[in-house]
């Protein structure tokens, strides 16, 4: 039986997002998860981390 793949994080990684979408991305899902955790958890399944959604000068 041939099973449909799913693509993990590792290939993901490369088709990696500009830094302005991941930033998008990160201030997105902060919008939406439920608390800290959950947004943690949302983050990394994601492959990205919370310092995604800081501007240059705020790093």
């Amino acid at each position: 039986m041939n099973r449909p793949t799913v693509p993990t994080v590792d290939a993901l990684h490369t088709q990696a997002l500009p830094p302005e979408q991941r930033r998008h991305v990160v201030r997105l899902v902060a919008s939406v998860a439920e608390d800290v955790e959950d947004c943690a958890l949302l983050l990394a399944v994601l492959g990205l981390d919370a310092a995604d959604g800081l501007t240059d000068d705020r790093r």
